[in-house]
């Protein structure tokens, strides 16, 4: 039972269904008992919520994964929620298609779970969320109703976009069992150009600049502090390169994937490398093949070892304002200690501290969501110790919405029976 802990909290029972009647049957008897029940895909984001008011039931969607058919004609799949990323990606290979979003941990992440939590993506300045991209969806609700929204092709009129509704909903509304997405083609060719910087104003600006660009930019993000100084450092070893940067340095790293035919490609890496030495960047290189993919896998380890983990939506210019503004709540040693990255053209932003204790990751958290609140952004704190969630909702949304979420959980789950107090406003 251990592995299926939420917040020290631990259920009663586990249920792996391995059917969309299955989930059907199961809900609807949890819900006549007035059990509590959290439901679970691959698990790589469980940390993220408020602590459950209830736990009886564990619902693991990971057997839920018989059914995939991917119609390469139309580019749309339409697959089980326990299927994992990674062999839904190789599947769609074959076919020389892919899905239009990177989760972090593919070979663990399952695509109800990725779509349930809205799973960050870093090719989301080139294609948006996951919301964008899912066309249909079966879901269970919380008494066990069995309902569809969308269909299986790109242009449909079944139902309205409720789909939309259980995107990022983290399973609060209903179980999904099952998605339909649009693909994309994979890219010809793809090269990244790296630029690092020694000043946060220098590394803006050219994030900015990069959006101002006549490249097809697949992916794009700047990193700060311990993970952009490690990468590279990293980088300087792979190329041999002679680079006076030691860990506790300032650094900043913008990492530009462009994709295309070959000769496209040659005139977006001049497009950026004079980019790079306008802004003026300290230095670039132009990366191809393994050296590409293991800078990129470097850079974007996601922060699951960090004290805090905080997620900011907002507009890109103030995102890039809140890097700097995070960092001066804390004190200097944690300060130093904290590591971001940055979804460049799209305005994401994460903010780690790798080490804080309790009572400071407390202060810092409720200055850091109100920081960002004033500043018309939105905040999800993916990760920190449980003294945090104790005193405060670790979904930093603006207050007029609680009262049309209220009125959508009453509508969907009056009962309250699925991830009771998990979602905004302890719903």
């Amino acid at each position: 039972m251990s592995d299926y802990r939420v917040d020290g909290l631990m259920p009663s029972e586990v249920i792996s269904p391995t059917t969309k009647s299955d989930v059907a049957s199961y809900l609807s008897e949890l819900c006549r008992q007035g059990k509590t029940v959290v439901p679970w895909g691959g698990g790589t984001r469980m940390g993220i919520g408020n602590t459950p008011k209830g736990y009886d039931v564990a619902l693991d969607l990971k057997s839920l994964s018989s059914e995939i058919e991917h119609v390469a004609g139309d580019m749309t799949v339409v697959c089980d929620a326990g299927a994992k990323i990674s062999d839904l990606a190789s599947l769609l290979a074959e076919s020389h298609q892919r899905l239009p979003f990177e989760v972090p941990h593919p070979s663990e992440a399952t695509i109800g779970g990725s779509v349930a939590s809205n799973a960050p993506s870093r090719l989301a300045p080139r294609f948006g969320g996951i919301r964008d991209w899912v066309i249909g969806m079966s879901i269970v609700l919380a008494d066990g109703t069995p309902t569809k929204t969308g269909g299986r092709v790109v242009k449909n009129v079944q139902g309205y976009d409720l789909h939309r509704l259980h995107t990022g909903a983290f399973g609060t509304l209903g179980v999904i069992v099952s998605v339909a997405l649009k693909l994309v083609p994979i890219p010809e060719n793809t090269q990244t150009v790296a630029m690092w910087f020694d000043r946060l104003g220098s590394a803006a600006n050219a994030a900015l600049d990069v959006d101002q660009t006549n490249v097809t930019v697949e992916a794009a993000q700047l990193f700060s502090g311990s993970r952009a100084v490690g990468a590279i450092r990293e980088l300087a070893a792979d190329r041999h390169m002679d680079l006076d940067v030691t860990p506790g340095d300032p650094g900043y790293l913008m990492l530009v994937q462009i994709a295309g035919s070959k000769a496209a490609l040659r005139r977006q890496v001049d497009e950026l490398t004079g980019l790079a030495g306008t802004v003026p960047a300290t230095g670039y290189e132009v990366l191809s093949g393994a050296h590409e993919t293991d800078i990129w896998s470097y850079a974007g380890e996601t922060g699951d070892a960090a004290a805090v983990s905080l997620r900011v939506a907002a507009k890109p210019t103030t995102s890039l304002d809140l890097m700097g503004r995070l960092e001066r709540l804390l004190g200097r040693s944690e300060a130093s200690q904290t590591s971001s990255t940055f979804d460049v053209g799209y305005g994401s932003l994460q903010f780690n501290v790798e080490e804080i204790d309790d009572q400071s990751a407390v202060k810092f958290v409720a200055g850091a969501k109100q920081t960002i609140l004033d500043a018309n952004g939105s905040v999800t704190i993916e990760r920190c110790p449980a003294a945090v969630k104790e005193g405060i909702d670790v979904f930093g949304i603006d207050v007029s919405s609680a009262k049309i979420m209220k009125r959508m959980k009453e509508q969907f789950d009056p009962n309250r029976t699925l991830n009771p107090g998990r979602f905004a406003f302890r719903i």
